[in-house]
């Protein structure tokens, strides 16, 4: 997967048979934490992820849990992830995701399912509080790069910024396990 990104593979695809309203990739990464970083630090659009149009009003209930009788519906993460299956790896997701976007809003399905997790004073507390200056600044940096240029390791080099720095823009702190998938980048 390190290969595929950082020889241009584009995070935020969206498969043609896909039915999510969020990009396709994060399916297959929900288990793996530092493959789910992996994905975030190359710029998958965290955003589109809790953009519910339900927001804090009650989601319809189907007959079958996370299924509907139609055949094409855009599915919203807070239904995949609080499906019966998935609902355990709801906090963990959730608070890795939340290091990569500004304040946003969760909605009352998503919030239901998380306050049963133990994560959730934590979580409770990030969406509560006014994020850090820091990394607000962290986060427009990177959108003023650019997806192809965070996975860039030439373009970085030539960024007059110090290492430290250049090592908080990409997250580097998050490389769990060493991995090294950020290696190289300057």
């Amino acid at each position: 997967i390190s290969l595929l990104l950082r020889h241009g593979a584009n995070v935020n695809y969206f498969c043609r048979i896909n039915t999510t309203h969020f990009p396709s990739a994060l399916q297959y990464t929900l288990k793996d934490e530092v493959l789910l970083r992996m994905l975030l630090t190359y710029g998958y659009n965290v955003s589109c992820c809790f953009d519910c149009p339900h927001g804090d009003n009650k989601h319809s209930k189907h007959l079958f849990e996370g299924w509907t009788s139609t055949v094409i519906k855009d599915t919203m993460f807070c239904e995949v992830i609080t499906l019966s299956w998935l609902r355990h790896l709801s906090g963990k997701v959730v608070r890795v995701m939340l290091d990569y976007v500004d304040h946003i809003r969760i909605c009352s399905k998503l919030q239901d399912t998380l306050r049963e997790q133990k994560l959730w004073p934590e979580i409770r507390a990030i969406l509560s509080n006014t994020r850090p200056l820091q990394h607000l600044c962290r986060l427009r940096i990177r959108k003023c790069l650019g997806r192809l240029r965070l996975r860039c390791p030439v373009f970085l080099t030539f960024l007059p910024l110090p290492n430290r720095l250049k090592e908080y823009i990409l997250y580097k702190e998050y490389d769990l396990y060493g991995q090294g998938h950020l290696k190289g980048i300057y």
